[in-house]
């Protein structure tokens, strides 16, 4: 073994590499295609701001001299905001059948009709009104049906208080004249009578008053976060993908090159093209790495990796390891290619599907059982999930350990056995 003629096959690959635009297609622009498309479509700007529906009201109820009536309900409507954004866009109607057309065509994510003598009904018992829930397409006929659902239980919330606070008035005027003085329940720790009726209507109105706190990892609370998530993902995508074209194309793109028995004559070894090629792909891949990372750090992506915690520096240690693997796995499968066209598309093909396989753009819930079964024999699904739990979940080194030393030795089986499969198509190669 030779370091002269490593550096050679280096220098060799990198330029040939680098020179070829279908390479640079696949390396480097697909990749980042894909993160465009993520940072503006998938998850676009304002992606933790609350949606804001567009609406339609028909209001019967616009002659009503109760202090609460359907005009109020409107300008509710017109002014309600949720983190700062406005929750509904809102046009009125005088034709109830006119604002329904519009929902089914798509004009409209919902609509109201508020009957006549809604804001009497709401003041003195319950108050009708009906609520119709369009669909632009697949997904957003669940969100639309969410958010006026959740509008409509906010506004029964707050108007039950209201009107228990209202009732509660009354009774201190009205009905404590009419029991005894110093009136306590003992069941209550003997609180005072009005007290316990203020209870005790809260308790029908909202019989639990649930907190909600979010525990969700920091990764999933902003949209930079997702991003810096999924611009690994884009990395790892190319990484499976380039690895095994890079381990197929070893052998045969210098065989149809006419440059295998030159090299093989040469004083340069066998083994001295297997090094120094491997180490241009995963110079190749580093690079590429640092171009994703930096197109996505200009989309706003925010890559949660702490240079400090020991942890943190096992992705790095992680991504080389998959880097050697799929180059093995390539190398492998260079044993049943005969062209480089063909050794090219079939590696494309299988990393893009490696790719959902393992988890790395998409979760694995997402699967049918059966395949993420496959998923779990993966070992890039190992490194991903001990990434995920790294960053993710925030889980400490012996938690992760077991994965990480998973994929050392299949990274160690996998290019034993490719360099085998190497050897193997060389000879073969050099017979004819």
């Amino acid at each position: 073994m030779k370091w002269k003629a490593i550096k050679a096959f280096i220098s060799k690959e990198l330029k040939l590499t680098l020179r070829s635009k279908e390479s640079v297609f696949w390396i480097i622009a697909w990749p980042l295609i894909w993160l465009l498309f993520s940072a503006y479509i998938f998850i676009p700007p304002g992606t933790n701001r609350p949606m804001t529906l567009d609406v339609g009201v028909v209001n019967y109820d616009v002659n009503s001299t109760s202090p609460v009536n359907g005009t109020l309900f409107v300008t509710i409507l017109k002014e309600v905001e949720y983190r700062g954004s406005k929750l509904f866009n809102v046009k009125e109607y005088f034709n109830e059948t006119a604002m329904i057309e519009d929902i089914r065509s798509g004009k409209l994510d919902g609509g109201f009709v508020i009957p006549e003598n809604f804001g009497k009904d709401l003041v003195l018992g319950q108050a009708k009104i009906a609520v119709y829930i369009g669909a632009r397409d697949i997904q957003s006929g669940q969100i639309n049906e969410a958010i006026l659902r959740g509008f409509i239980e906010g506004m029964n919330r707050e108007t039950s208080l209201r009107k228990i606070n209202e009732s509660l008035k009354y009774m201190e005027l009205y009905a404590l004249q009419y029991l005894p003085e110093n009136l306590t329940i003992p069941m209550l720790e003997n609180k005072s009578w009005i007290e316990f009726m203020r209870i005790w209507m809260l308790g029908i109105a909202l019989p639990i008053n649930a907190s909600f706190i979010d525990v969700k990892p920091k990764i999933f609370t902003t949209r930079e976060a997702i991003l810096g998530w999924l611009t690994l993902g884009a990395f790892g995508m190319t990484l499976l993908y380039s690895g095994l074209m890079a381990g197929s194309l070893m052998a045969v793109e210098e065989k149809e090159k006419g440059t295998l028995k030159r090299l093989l004559a040469s004083p340069a070894t066998s083994t001295d093209m297997l090094i120094g090629k491997t180490i241009a792909n995963l110079i190749i891949l580093g690079l590429t790495a640092v171009i994703i990372i930096l197109v996505g750090l200009g989309c706003g992506a925010k890559i949660l990796w702490n240079p400090t915690s020991l942890e943190h520096w096992l992705i790095p240690f992680l991504l080389i390891l998959v880097s050697i693997f799929v180059i093995g796995l390539g190398m492998l499968l260079s044993l049943v290619v005969r062209t480089v066209k063909g050794a090219s598309g079939i590696s494309v093909s299988l990393g893009l599907m490696l790719a959902f396989l393992a988890g790395i753009w998409f979760p694995k819930w997402m699967s049918p059982p059966w395949l993420r079964v496959l998923g779990d024999l993966f070992p890039a699904t190992w490194a991903t999930d001990a990434m995920r739990s790294i960053m993710v979940y925030e889980l400490p080194l012996t938690e992760v350990l077991p994965d990480v030393i998973k994929v050392l030795i299949a990274t160690i089986v996998t290019y034993a056995l490719g360099v085998l499969a190497y050897k193997r198509v060389l000879r073969k190669y050099a017979e004819l």
